[in-house]
C-alpha cells in the first residue's frame, strides 16, 4: 500500500482552487434549491458531434427541471453520488480532459449550492476512481484505487479501510463489513464474463457468495435505501442492456426495463419507489452502444410498481448524459 503524501495533496489543492475559482461563483449566482436532485454526468460535444469536454458535473430535480452544470474546466469529473443531506457529492476529479488512469486522480467532495470542494483522499501516484457512497450510511464508501499496474477495490476512506480481497470492481457497501461488487472472470476475453457477487469481512475467514451467474455481462450493481432490492445493469437478456431487480440475494430476478437499446447505471431514489438510469433508446439510427461511447446517451426514470418510464434530458446532439445517482 503506497503512503499518502501530504505535501503533494496540498499542491494538489492549491492548484484545484485556483483553476476552478469561477466555479463558486457559477453556484452562488444561481438561487436553485432542490427536494430530490439527481446528479449526474454529461459528456459535452462539438457540433460535429466531437467530444469537447469528456465528463462535467450536471445536477436537476427529480422531474427534470432546474437543470444546471456544476463543474467546468478540462478535468474530468466522474461517477458522482450523493451524500445522504442530499447537498454534498463526491466524485473523482482526473486532471485531465479523459479517464486517464496514468495521470491520477482523487476524490473530491462538491457542495451543490455553494460550489464548495475539498478533497477528501488523495494518494501519490494513484488514481482514485469510482467512488459509490452507499444509500444506506455516508460512512459505507468503496472507490477504485489504481496504482500503476497495480489496482484493487476499497471500503471505506478512514483509519478501519481496506482493500478488498479478492478481484472486484464496481462496489456498492451493504454494511461495514459487506460489499456487492462485479467479479470478472477471465480479464481480457471476449465476450465479457461477469458476475455480481457479495463478500462478508475481509482478509482470513471471509465469505463470498455469487447473486448471479458468469454467463452475461452483469454489473454496475445499486441497492435500495432499506438494503433489501439489488438492481444492475446486464446483457442477460440479448444483445442489448437491460435492467434487472431481484432481492438482496439475488432471489426472483426479473428484467424492468425490457426495451430496445440499452439501458444502464440503475440507481434508486430515496424514498426506493424509483429508478433512475441512463438509456440510449432514443438514439435514432445510432450504430453501436450510444451510452459507452458517451455520444447519445439520456437519463431516465422508472417507477418499480408501475413501470412507467419517463425521459428527463434531452442533449439534442450537445449532451450524453450518464451516471445518474441520487
Amino acid at each position: 500500500m503506497k503512503k499518502e503524501n501530504p505535501v503533494r495533496a496540498l499542491l494538489f489543492i492549491a492548484l484545484a482552487a485556483f483553476a476552478f475559482s469561477g466555479q463558486s461563483k457559477m453556484q452562488e449566482s444561481n438561487g436553485v434549491r432542490y427536494r430530490n436532485p439527481i446528479v449526474f454526468n454529461r459528456t459535452h460535444l462539438d457540433e460535429s458531434g466531437k467530444v469537447k469536454l469528456g465528463s462535467k458535473l450536471w445536477v436537476m430535480e427529480e422531474d427534470g427541471s432546474g437543470l444546471r452544470q456544476l463543474t467546468d474546466g478540462t478535468t474530468y469529473d466522474d461517477h458522482p453520488s450523493f451524500y445522504a443531506d442530499q447537498r454534498h457529492v463526491l466524485y473523482s476529479e482526473f486532471p485531465v480532459n479523459a479517464l486517464d488512469r496514468k495521470a491520477g486522480a482523487r476524490l473530491v467532495k462538491l457542495d451543490i449550492y455553494t460550489g464548495q470542494r475539498e478533497t477528501v483522499l488523495a494518494v501519490d501516484g494513484c488514481a482514485l476512481h469510482h467512488a459509490t457512497i452507499s444509500p444506506i450510511s455516508d460512512d459505507l464508501i468503496v472507490y477504485h484505487r489504481d496504482c500503476g499496474s497495480r489496482l484493487s477495490q476499497w471500503h471505506g476512506l478512514g483509519g478501519e479501510s481496506y482493500e478488498l480481497n479478492t478481484v472486484a470492481i464496481n462496489g456498492v457497501a451493504v454494511a461495514k463489513e459487506s460489499v456487492i461488487f462485479m467479479h470478472e472472470k477471465n480479464r481480457g476475453v471476449a465476450p465479457r464474463q461477469v458476475a455480481l457477487a457479495r463478500i462478508w469481512g475481509h482478509g482470513a475467514g471471509s465469505k463470498i457468495v455469487f447473486l448471479t451467474d458468469d454467463k452475461a455481462l452483469n454489473r454496475r450493481p445499486a441497492i435500495s435505501p432499506d438494503g433489501k432490492w439489488l438492481a444492475w445493469q446486464t446483457n442477460a437478456a440479448g444483445a442489448g442492456d437491460e435492467i434487472f431487480l431481484a432481492e438482496i440475494d439475488g432471489a426472483k430476478p426479473r428484467n424492468l426495463t425490457n426495451a430496445a437499446g440499452n439501458d444502464g447505471h440503475p440507481w434508486f431514489s430515496r424514498d426506493g419507489k424509483w429508478i433512475v438510469f441512463e438509456s440510449d433508446r432514443t438514439a435514432k439510427g445510432y450504430k453501436g452502444h450510444g451510452c459507452e461511447e458517451n455520444r447519445a446517451c439520456e437519463i431516465w426514470k422508472l417507477n418499480i410498481a408501475t413501470g412507467k418510464v419517463t425521459q428527463l434530458t434531452s442533449g439534442a446532439g450537445k449532451y450524453a448524459s450518464t451516471r445518474p445517482r441520487m
